[in-house]
């Protein structure tokens, strides 16, 4: 089956990046914009969620309607309330700056598991804290109302681009490295104890060669595979959007409808469309593809 792509958001200035669907609308980054757009497929419209956003990238939406967001420019998570204002979660591990979180899941405690990496564009403000010796993917575990304490969680990846949770939570998934900095990108799973570590070793699903842009963007269809954002135009197997099994099993393939695909989420009344941003500044849908996201 073809999936086929419209463009009903944008084109904004830069990438697209993180996406999240809060019920009723899309909600999509324009991080260079400094915006999170929401896009309305009742109305076909497409308003301001909220504007000054510090170069917010990945996006969750919490159980209380709030959404969480990767700050890349601030060096740290924020919380947009529902009440209008926002309010940062801590950027502090064991005392030393986090880098530039650019992804982030919720799970069913409340805790947020972040893709903590480096970015090409820097940081706001003056070098006074320098970026961790580390690229890993963190945890933000609530330890009251507003109060969240930072914990690293991997130590064998290079730079998390994307995370994401089986059904179950049981398993992290990551999307690891940046082709952009030379690294050799993967898809990396681990098992999840019942405290929330993983093996400091995680399982290779997929590994791409050198040179080729590996994965930006996850989500999970209804039967718990992945969908994936992955390479671009230049090299490898060109900008296409994957659906791989929990193994590691290429189970699709179709072309990206821009290149440089960055997210995906599924949205709708039955979440049985799949938006996807990309490197042109544009935001994506695609309906009637065979699959439906996963109800949490």
């Amino acid at each position: 089956m073809t999936w086929n792509f419209e463009l009903v958001a944008g084109p904004m200035k830069g990438r697209t990046g993180g996406l999240a669907w809060n019920g009723k609308s899309m909600l999509c980054s324009a991080v260079l914009e400094e915006r999170v757009v929401s896009y309305d497929p009742a109305t076909n419209k497409t308003d301001n969620f909220r504007r000054w956003t510090g170069r917010v990238n990945g996006l969750a939406v919490a159980k209380d309607g709030s959404v969480f967001g990767a700050q890349e420019g601030g060096r740290r998570m924020i919380q947009f309330m529902n009440d209008g204002t926002a309010r940062p979660i801590t950027e502090f591990l064991e005392g030393e700056r986090q880098n530039q979180p650019c992804d982030v899941v919720v799970d069913s405690k409340g805790r947020l598991w972040i893709a903590d990496s480096y970015n090409a564009q820097a940081p706001y403000g003056p070098p006074t804290a320098p970026m961790l010796p580390f690229a890993a993917v963190l945890r933000a575990d609530p330890q009251g109302p507003g109060n969240y304490r930072l914990n690293r969680v991997t130590y064998d990846t290079a730079g998390p681009q994307a995370v994401l949770l089986s059904a179950d939570e049981k398993t992290l998934y990551v999307a690891d490295g940046d082709a952009e900095r030379g690294d050799v990108c993967q898809l990396l799973s681990y098992p999840i104890n019942e405290h929330g570590s993983v093996p400091h070793h995680g399982k290779v699903l997929l590994n791409f060669q050198f040179g080729e842009r590996g994965i930006a963007g996850m989500c999970l269809d209804s039967a718990g595979n992945i969908i994936c954002c992955m390479g671009w135009k230049k090299s490898g197997s060109g900008a296409n959007i994957i659906v791989v099994s929990p193994g590691g099993t290429i189970l699709e393939t179709h072309e990206a409808p821009a290149d440089l695909p960055m997210r995906c989420a599924f949205g709708g009344a039955d979440l049985g469309d799949l938006y996807v941003s990309c490197g042109d500044g544009g935001l994506y849908r695609a309906k009637d593809i065979g699959r439906k996201g996963l109800k949490r």
